[in-house]
């Protein structure tokens, strides 16, 4: 993110965002939990645990957008479901792109909102 996009930040622009990135991630996770790869058992309860955190984020983030009194954004029509990995590699790296686009998106999120608290 650039000096400019952060200058330019609106907190319903950012709250909406992050409500859809999340939503999309908890779909990711859910998704990566049902793929039944034998690799990726190990980490059932580290995603369980995820899992369990994005509901936590997106029922806080819901609250806060209801006590600011943002306008709520209908929820988006439900996504084609995602094929299963072809292979265990394949669940490996699916997994490791979910993850670290979800540090990305969080990172962003914590960025922002940071910039948006010292404004409010």
């Amino acid at each position: 993110m650039s000096g400019g996009t952060l200058g330019a930040l609106q907190l319903p622009g950012v709250l909406t965002r992050l409500r859809a990135d999340l939503m999309s991630y908890q779909r990711h996770v859910q998704w990566l939990r049902r793929a039944g790869v034998p690799s990726l058992k190990t980490m059932e309860s580290e995603l369980s645990s995820l899992q369990g955190r994005l509901d936590h984020l997106l029922r806080r983030l819901q609250l806060l957008m209801t006590r600011l009194a943002l306008p709520q954004v209908p929820p988006e029509s439900p996504a084609p479901p995602l094929s299963p990995p072809t292979s265990a590699w394949g669940g490996i790296r699916a997994a490791h792109a979910i993850l670290e686009g979800l540090h990305f998106t969080l990172d962003w999120a914590m960025r922002g909102l940071l910039l948006l608290r010292t404004r409010l």
